[in-house]
Formats: structure tokens, sequence, C-alpha cells
């Protein structure tokens, strides 16, 4: 099962049990729930979740349940029972459509707007559903306002507490990582600067055997005029020119097994599976959609899943083909799909966009260190080009291929294909 589906149910499911503890304000089939509290504080720890979609999957667990609840236990009939409780339903889906369309996860570092935000959705949200109820027939309409209002403020002051208390705890355990990790920073950089010595003696090294090079090859161009003397001392020179050639190899040598000790290891075994190389990377990029204000809709698909021990290359890949796709979306409505298949005896990632399409003549040059075609004309600056470049070399190092394909109108598509045996674990 798709692991988003697997929360989008924990979300419903658990919104739709918490609906239970409830109580009548007004004496009639209108509850306030504390489920209102959990189901965006669910929304904010599980960021990679659609809020619309999982607002309808909500809405019909909370039907579903209490339909159930009130025909098994209480003895009514199946269709006052749903009728009942359809207006709670829409409850749900009129609460995250709302606070999908304000953005509230964008929100969550400005308790004020966010507070804002989550008192007016579930303010109208209880509106539509007294509306709905019909309430405002029999009942004053100041009444109502102050109940409604006064639950919408406790409960999203709840749900604000929560967050930043869980927030501020994370940031506790992270502020102790983040000095553990310094710690061994500093010792990392110590070792570093050692090695540094050594490289600038090799450097020196080099530079010696350059200029004993050069002065040996004058010499041979006047061979003739050469004395027994100077024939032997152009023996000696040769000599010492690959002793100190030798000397630099064994100091490179060294320096690359001292620095494959610095830095950590990778366990032997260690793999990751595709699906989880897609939750790292839709992890990555979801906040940096959001923070540039940009209509992407960016989904993953995984058609085989498979392990890898070469998930750093991937991901390395990966990103560098996202960010470049999300850099071509510039209109609303834009879409980023990546896919994951094996093609007979090809491990393919595909990554389909619907940003600016590319020219027949630039797919001969995108490849080329040092091409680009993009500038900001804030600072004046233009690309490296060096981003595409280096997603080929990784690709080609694993003895893969990438190309530039039209997937449909308006759309283009990067695929990557491997040999199975480079990529897959255990083959």
């Amino acid at each position: 099962m798709n692991k988003n589906l697997k929360e989008m149910l924990i979300v419903a499911f658990f919104t739709a049990i918490m609906g239970q503890i409830h109580f009548y304000p007004f004496g009639t089939e209108f509850r306030i729930t504390i489920a209102v509290i959990l189901f965006p504080f669910l929304l904010l720890y599980f960021r990679n979740l659609t809020i619309a979609d999982t607002a309808v999957l909500v809405a019909v667990f909370v039907l579903i349940t209490r339909t159930a609840i009130d025909v098994l236990l209480h003895n009514n009939s199946f269709e006052i029972s749903l009728s009942r409780h359809i207006p709670a339903s829409f409850f749900y889906i009129c609460y995250g459509i709302i606070i999908d369309r304000l953005k509230f996860r964008a929100h969550a570092d400005k308790p004020l707007q966010f507070l804002f935000i989550i008192i007016f959705a579930d303010i109208a949200s209880n509106f539509l559903e007294l509306v709905l109820r019909n309430h405002f027939i029999n009942n004053p309409f100041e009444s109502i306002l102050e109940t409604v209002v006064l639950t919408a403020i406790i409960r999203s002051s709840i749900i604000l507490c929560l967050f930043l208390t869980i927030k501020y705890y994370n940031l506790i355990i992270v502020k102790e990582e983040h000095q553990r990790r310094y710690n061994d920073l500093i010792v990392i950089t110590a070792k570093m600067k050692s090695e540094i010595f050594f490289l600038k003696k090799s450097m020196q090294d080099i530079e010696n055997a350059m200029g004993k090079s050069y002065s040996i090859y004058n010499r041979l161009n006047d061979e003739e005029k050469l004395t027994d003397r100077e024939r032997e001392q152009l023996r000696s020179d040769s000599l010492e020119l690959s002793i100190q050639i030798h000397e630099i190899k064994k100091d490179y040598n060294r320096i690359v097994l001292n620095m494959e000790k610095i830095l950590p290891a990778r366990e032997a075994g260690n793999t990751m599976e595709i699906s989880e190389i897609f939750d790292v990377i839709q992890g990555l990029f979801v906040l940096y959609i959001e923070g540039l204000n940009k209509d992407i809709k960016l989904s993953f698909k995984v058609k085989k899943d498979y392990e890898t021990d070469k998930f750093f290359i991937i991901i390395s890949i990966l990103n560098n083909l996202i960010q470049n796709s999300i850099e071509a979306c510039l209109n609303d409505n834009s879409y980023i799909s990546v896919i994951s298949e094996i093609d007979n005896s090809r491990a393919v990632f595909r990554i389909i966009d619907n940003g600016k399409e590319i020219s027949d003549d630039v797919k001969e040059l995108i490849f080329e260190p040092g091409y680009t075609s993009k500038y900001d004309p804030n600072t004046g600056l233009i690309s490296t080009g060096l981003g595409l470049a280096h997603v080929k070399m990784l690709t080609e190092h694993l003895n893969g291929t990438i190309s530039i394909n039209s997937a449909r109108r308006g759309e283009k598509e990067f695929m990557l294909a491997f040999p199975t045996d480079e990529l897959i674990s255990g083959r």
C-alpha cells in the first residue's frame, strides 16, 4: 500500500474515533468534539499529505463511524442515521479546503497568523454544518455565535500549544544532535588539516619534478654535445625524477587512504528501497515548493520497488533533475511526476513536467559543462551550467544513460536508464 494512503487512513481513523468524545451545546444533533483538535495536528505531522484529499477521506470515515454506531448501538434506522451525520462530513471537507487554500502549514512558524487561520476554519465550518442542519430557525443567532467562536478559540489555542510544545521539544533534541555533530566536525577538520599539509608537500614535489623534467628535456636536445660526465649526471637526474614521482604517488595513496578513514564509512549491506529514496526527496522538496509559493504538484510513483546500495548517487541525480523541473515550472497548475520502473534489464527513472519546453537544438547542448539558459535579473548572475553536466557524469558512472523526450503535448521527460545489475542490490 502506498505510504501516503496509509498515513491518510491513520488520520481518518483517529479523527473519526476521537469524534466520539463530544457534547451537544444546543441540545440538538449538532455536536462539538475534540477530533477537530487532532485533525489539523495530524496534518502538520504528516506534511506530505494532500490536505483536501485527506479531508474528504476523513469526512467519509466520520460519516461511516457515526452512522454505524447509531445503527448498531442505538438501533436507529440506516437512512435516519445517515442523514443525521451528513452535515458533520461537510464540516471536515470545508475545514480542509479552508486551511489548504490559506496554506496553514506555511504559516506554522507565525503563531498569530496560524491561529487566525484555524480559528476562521473552525468557525466557518461550524456555521456551514449549522446551516445544513437548519439550526438557525429555532435558535437565537447571538447565542450560537458566542458558543461557536468560543469553541473555535479554545480548540485552536490547544492545537497551537500542542504544536509549539512538540516543536520546541524537537528543537532541544536537534540542538543536542547539532552539538554532537559540531564536535565530530572539529575532529574531522583537525584530521583534514593534517592531510592538507601532505597535499602541499606533494605540490612542491610535483613542482620540483616538473623543473627536473624540463631540465632533462633541454639537455637531451643537445645530446651530441654531452660529455660522459654530463651523460652520467643525466642518468642520475632521470633516476631522481623517477624517485620523486614515486614519492608523490605514495603520498597521494596515503592521503586517499586516510581520507577514506576520516569520512564516515558506509556499512556493508547498507541499502535503501526506491520508495524510501522517494520519501526522502519528497520531504526535501515539499517545503521548498511551499516556500517558493509556486503552484506545483510533485508526485512519486514506484511501479516495482527494489533495494539499491547506490542511493547516494541516485538521490543526487534526482535532486538535480527535480530542481531543474521546479525552475522550469512558471505557470499555475504545474506538475512534476517522478516514476521508477523496471523495463526488461534496465532500471528506469522518468522525471516528467509540464514546465518550459526544451528546443531540439538545446537538447544537443544541455548536458555540456558550462551551458546554461538561466539568468537572475535581480543579481545579474548566470547559472554555472554544471547541474545537468553533473547529472550526466553521475549517470555514466553507473553505466547508465540519460535522454530528453517529449512525453505528451506540453510535457517533457528526462529518462534515466541503468543496467539492473549495476543498480539493484543482490543481483
